[in-house]
């Protein structure tokens, strides 16, 4: 148990703390209004907004020296419902269904292949409940300072780690994840990022790199797809699943 945490909340981290959005209006399955090309944090910021106003698949890899972890998430923000598969650097596999979180793992205790935990039941500050809070997320979009338009649907620019904790929910410890970034990171107020918004006006890659003072460069990179595709996630057997333990709740 204690060795799959750290993987898993940052691989959750990459679907959700990196893109979720919430500046300043609700996500809802209706268009956003369009931006102005002169305007160009206004079109990064609302272009995320746009992609998670319905569901999508989410293409993510995070890269620290020699370690690499890749994932693809296919998410429902409306339904709270999340599926996602990948290496963490083990394979691994998550589950969300409302407040029920199932987790399969090889470093999983126990003696069924999937693990259930109750997100109501994790500690507030919880790292692994920030993870699955799909509604609270701020991210590093929520820091945008600058941005210029560099081609067609191309934008560069610079987002400050420190306004985006600031920006951020306290639900689910996400403001405390954020800080938790900013204070490994060089430089927390320059994080340089690109991203790509398409004709809709949806935001189609983000990618950004925070330059660490112990580990080198943490480099994310995310591509969205799919939108508005149903997406439908189901819990595991229950012969293949157990309940996670009072112990497992101390650690989560």
């Amino acid at each position: 148990m204690r060795r799959l945490i750290p993987a898993l909340v940052v691989a959750l981290a990459v679907l959700v703390t990196g893109c979720g959005t919430d500046s300043g209006g609700s996500t809802t399955n209706s268009p956003a209004p369009a931006t102005s090309a002169a305007d160009p944090v206004a079109v990064v910021r609302q272009g995320m907004d746009r992609s998670f106003s319905g569901t999508l698949t989410m293409d993510a890899s995070v890269k620290a020296g020699p370690t690499s972890i890749k994932l693809r998430g296919k998410v429902d923000p409306a339904a709270r419902a999340l599926h996602v598969t990948g290496n963490a650097p083990e394979p691994v596999e998550a589950r969300l269904i409302g407040d029920a979180a199932y987790i399969k793992s090889d470093s999983t205790d126990g003696d069924k292949p999937w693990m259930k935990i109750d997100l109501t039941k994790l500690r507030p500050g919880s790292s692994l409940r920030q993870s699955f809070d799909l509604k609270s997320q701020t991210g590093v979009v929520g820091g945008i300072v600058s941005a210029e338009q560099v081609g067609d649907g191309r934008y560069r620019g610079v987002t400050d780690l420190e306004k985006a904790a600031a920006a951020a929910s306290d639900e689910g410890g996400m403001r405390a994840g954020i800080e938790s970034s900013a204070k490994l990171a060089k430089d927390p107020k320059a994080i340089p990022f690109e991203a790509t918004v398409d004709a809709d006006g949806r935001l189609t890659t983000l990618s950004y790199t925070i330059a660490t003072k112990n580990v080198g460069d943490l480099v994310t990179e995310m591509r969205m797809s799919d939108f508005g595709k149903p997406v439908s996630v189901t819990a595991p057997p229950a012969g293949d699943t157990e309940e996670a333990s009072k112990e497992a709740y101390e650690f989560l």
